[in-house]
């Protein structure tokens, strides 16, 4: 129970810090499609699953991370330019640690989607069913791991452009972006090795 309660304040805390930092850089359209999306999503899983999903559940809450994910797309829009060198792309220099936030969430999402397909091909019958089921957990039911994982991600993204290359942390390299999807894919994989090996406990 304290477990669960770690996750849905993690959850909360996460949504809450990166919505305020959102709001205050002015980045309203970013803002207001992850609320939108969120309160689509309770009032659709409302209609579907009544009783266990909707805006008085805490279930939708567990996953701000694919609210904000999708809603970056108004950052990358309006916010995230390819350098005038053709070298890289160029995030709002004003605030450099939404860029790490939204570039790390895109990462950590296309890391997520490969490491499903790989899991869909890899396996079958009921290893396929225990592998699904905590990839559910790694990306909905315990989201403090993913939001573990994003922290790392950001940090090793901060540490790589501004300790190694010596540039702003607002500026991200193709094979940057490359390796990032790759470090967040084998993160991902290390965590549901983890979930794994809890099965039977």
């Amino acid at each position: 129970m304290i477990l669960l309660h770690l996750d849905f304040l993690s959850a909360l805390l996460y949504a809450a810090v990166f919505l305020f930092l959102i709001f205050h850089a002015g980045m309203l359209q970013w803002f207001w499609a992850s609320i939108v999306l969120w309160l689509g999503i309770s009032v659709l899983g409302a209609k579907l699953m009544p009783g266990i999903w909707g805006m008085t559940h805490a279930a939708p809450l567990f996953i701000p991370h694919f609210y904000l994910t999708l809603g970056s797309i108004f950052f990358f829009i309006g916010h995230w330019r390819r350098k005038a060198d053709g070298n890289g792309w160029q995030a709002d220099p004003e605030h450099p640690l939404l860029g790490l936030f939204a570039v790390s969430n895109v990462s950590m999402t296309l890391a997520f989607a490969g490491v499903c397909v790989l899991a869909h091909y890899w396996f079958s019958g009921t290893v396929q069913v225990f592998v699904f089921a905590a990839l559910l957990k790694l990306y909905a039911l315990k989201p403090v791991y993913w939001f573990v994982l994003q922290f790392v991600l950001m940090v090793l993204a901060y540490v790589h452009r501004c300790g190694i290359d010596r540039q702003p942390p607002s500026t991200f390299g193709g094979s940057q972006l490359r390796l990032g999807v790759l470090a967040a894919a084998l993160m991902q994989v290390s965590v549901l090795v983890l979930l794994l090996s809890e099965i039977g406990r």
